[in-house]
């Protein structure tokens, strides 16, 4: 369905028409993909192709680029991970070809190359990744037969870091910095950041050793990332908790624990949860507030009372869904609250998909909605996002803010919000 939707896509838009060509005779004098493209005469729908994909403006005559920045230049998109050898094909209706002989002396060059990498792994998570995804074609295919085709040398180096990477992190867990990680297999500590080659492959082989798909986001990459035992972006990723103790082992933290006993806000660190190893929440309730205003509003009414909260605030962000599932692992039970506009559905929504019954929907329904109605209305783009929400609970709602048009916010059921908390 994707390399439809992508061939589609490509041919629906005329600046894509000599690009695709030219890669077709690269392709059928190299037998690989690879090579440059030369562009003279820029049109107008090529110069902004160019400027979509690349990120800057062609105000030249003429362009070039290699094969492998423009097929790269999708890896940020829905279209990511599809072979451009199928999308070639498809493209242009027919089945490619080059000469016999060379294509029978590239593959068995190919071959060999990986093979040799996959036996000096000898059967380690590593050989396992590698072997499956040149067997099923997916994963990191598209990625590795890029590398391979415009340096094999490089791609070998690539390869044994990734390897060695992901052996170390999965056979001998252990929460560690993604930078001091990346320093003690490579020497250098930015080798695994998402944005380097091999950041991208490490997380394409954590994704297939825990079997899920490739995460298409900072929150998903780092979430997977710690998974793994790997921290990255420990300061900026942090949550907010009130009322929270924690544990090691059968011993409280004392840390913790004074800013529980005060009934003061903590900042809560990707760092600081790596080392402990449960939660426990007063009456095994945590109350969470997408809005840092309600969440103080609530902190400071309760002044020195008991009562479990956390500050989310907005986009939730790994640190948060952590600290969640050690609560829920404990057998505590979450009230969510959050803003009645398309952005709030759709985080109630994927928090509802992650916890399922251990997550009540706190006020989001019509009723409240129609109390606290704003007279800020939505744009028609932001309100077709609600179309997305899966949670039956939500649907509802959803489709009473579509028909109204307006935002409502959290701030107006704060009297509501303490009520619950007093009564519960």
């Amino acid at each position: 369905m994707m390399l439809h939707e992508f061939v589609v896509y490509l041919k629906a838009n005329p600046g894509y028409d000599r690009i695709m060509k030219q890669i077709r005779e690269k392709y059928q004098s190299l037998g690989h993909l690879g090579g440059t493209i030369r562009l003279d005469k820029i049109t107008s729908d090529e110069r902004e192709v160019l400027r979509s994909l690349f990120k800057k403006n062609y105000l030249q005559k003429s362009a070039a680029f290699s094969v492998e920045k423009f097929i790269r230049a999708f890896e940020e998109t829905k279209y990511q991970g599809a072979d451009f050898e199928e999308v070639l094909t498809c493209y242009f209706g027919e089945k490619l070809s080059w000469k016999k002989d060379l294509r029978s002396q590239y593959a068995d060059e190919r071959s060999c190359f990986f093979q040799e990498i996959i036996e000096a792994f000898n059967e380690s998570p590593a050989a396992l990744w590698l072997a499956a995804v040149l067997k099923n074609k997916n994963n990191a295919y598209a990625i590795l037969n890029l590398k391979y085709n415009e340096n094999p040398e490089d791609l070998k180096r690539l390869l044994i870091q990734v390897g060695q990477g992901l052996n170390q992190c999965v056979v001998e867990p252990e929460k560690i910095r993604l930078a001091l990680f990346a320093s003690q297999i490579t020497k250098d500590p930015h080798a695994f950041d998402m944005n380097r080659d091999s950041g991208r492959l490490l997380l394409y082989a954590l994704a297939s050793y825990y079997q899920l798909d490739y995460p298409k986001n900072a929150q998903a990459q780092m979430e997977l990332l710690y998974r793994a035992g790997l921290i990255y972006d420990e300061v900026s990723n942090y949550t907010i908790g009130r009322g929270i103790r924690a544990f090691v082992g059968d011993k409280i933290h004392l840390g913790w624990a004074g800013f529980a006993e005060a009934g003061e806000p903590l900042h809560i660190s990707l760092w600081n949860i790596s080392k402990i190893d449960r939660v426990s929440c007063f009456k095994k309730r945590i109350f969470v507030f997408e809005n840092p205003t309600v969440f103080s509003e609530i902190a400071g009414i309760l002044e020195d009372r008991p009562g479990s909260l956390i500050c989310s605030t907005g986009n939730v962000k790994v640190a948060t869904l952590l600290l969640l599932d050690k609560i829920v692992q404990g057998g505590g039970e979450i009230y969510y609250s959050g803003d009645f506009d398309p952005e709030g559905l759709l985080i109630a929504d994927k928090l509802k998909k992650r916890y399922g019954s251990k997550l009540i929907l706190w006020h989001f329904t019509p009723e409240a909605y129609q109390k606290i109605q704003s007279k800020k209305m939505i744009s028609a783009a932001r309100l077709k996002k609600l179309d997305s929400i899966e949670s039956p609970e939500l649907k509802k709602l959803a489709e009473v803010i579509k028909k109204s048009g307006y935002s409502g916010y959290q701030e107006m059921l704060v009297d509501q919000y303490r009520n619950d908390i007093e009564i519960l």
